[in-house]
């Protein structure tokens, strides 16, 4: 509680921004550069729920959810990289390094979906892969 109170007073004396939070929709943010930051910041939860996943106490349900989370981000890091490309930036697609290729399998039925650290290791997962 006191550490919310230190942290309102440093925000209304100027000594620290408030957080923002990340826009829903990628089109809604017309300059570039807020674009690029918060394309860095979805890659910041990418990089995040990748090292997580290799956790050796979760649960099977959890490295679901978090293997699902992380290909939510990497949907919503391709909307920003689109923005990005549209307000006249760079083409990231293109040029962006494919450090996530070698991480992450991905299935030929389910297109752009992958798994990352011990989503591969599921039981289901693997019976798929097998099946290839």
């Amino acid at each position: 509680m006191l550490n919310r109170f230190r942290e309102l007073q440093a925000i209304e004396l100027g000594l620290k921004k408030p957080k923002e939070r990340r826009p829903y929709l990628a089109s809604e943010v017309k300059s570039l550069e807020e674009a690029e930051r918060w394309r860095r910041d979805v890659i910041k939860d990418i990089s995040r729920g990748v090292s997580r996943i290799h956790d050796g106490s979760l649960t099977d349900t959890q490295i679901r959810d978090l293997n699902d989370e992380i290909n939510k981000h990497l949907r919503e890091k391709a909307h920003w990289e689109a923005q990005i490309k549209k307000l006249g930036g760079p083409d990231y697609r293109r040029i962006g390094p494919k450090m996530l290729d070698r991480e992450g399998k991905e299935l030929p039925g389910n297109r752009g979906y992958r798994y990352f650290g011990r989503a591969k290791d599921l039981p289901e997962v693997r019976e798929l892969f097998e099946k290839q």
